[in-house]
């Protein structure tokens, strides 16, 4: 997170901030051994780039 977002946050305490997809992606295959990673990156890529709130909460419970 940036200075300018910590700080939006402390001011404003109901934002919400959210970090580019690729950086979410990218923190989430720390935590998944070598050979899995291209699996768990294409399952995730689904999960993220559904259309709609819903669709992406299904992908999720089926992951």
């Amino acid at each position: 997170m940036t200075v300018l977002a910590a700080e939006l946050v402390v001011k404003y305490t109901d934002i919400n901030f959210q970090l580019c997809i690729v950086y979410l992606i990218r923190y989430s295959l720390s935590f998944v051994s070598w050979k899995l990673r291209k699996t768990v990156a294409a399952d995730l890529r689904a999960i993220y780039l559904t259309a709609t709130m819903r669709d992406a909460e299904k992908r999720l419970m089926k992951f």
